[in-house]
């Protein structure tokens, strides 16, 4: 029987999928090589909530493109505290798998041995932490 995972996203994540046209989530099946149930943190709507009345006009459409998505198409997890700390939090408390562009985000998720798929600047393409 095949494995479903869970996926969580932070913003960087999000926003990269609507400035750079990037098809993250086929490259995330692809990496995990199973079916995906993608998951964001109510602290990172609350962030795309802001982020999309900022004034920068690629970062604000980026963000109100991501939230629509999101609401739409995203199981949403009911948890508190920062952002980064609902990452942590929600990839902890199910076992899921953290998608981020975000260094710091990046080291804390690995130092807490949760799995993690991140941007590789090199190569601009997502990679995984895990195998």
């Amino acid at each position: 029987m095949m494995k479903i995972e869970c996926v969580t996203f932070d913003s960087s994540a999000l926003l990269f999928m609507f400035t750079m046209g990037s098809r993250i989530l086929d490259q995330i099946i692809n990496i995990i090589e199973s079916p995906i149930i993608p998951i964001i943190p109510y602290p990172i709507i609350n962030e795309l909530r802001k982020l999309s009345d900022s004034g920068r006009p690629g970062i604000a459409k980026a963000a109100r493109s991501a939230l629509d998505y999101v609401l739409n198409n995203f199981s949403i997890a009911m948890v508190e505290g920062s952002p980064d700390d609902s990452v942590i939090e929600v990839s902890r408390r199910y076992g899921c798998i953290a998608i981020t562009l975000d260094m710091k985000l990046l080291r804390r998720l690995r130092s807490l041995g949760i799995r993690t798929i991140y941007l590789r600047a090199s190569s601009n393409m997502l990679e995984p932490d895990f195998h």
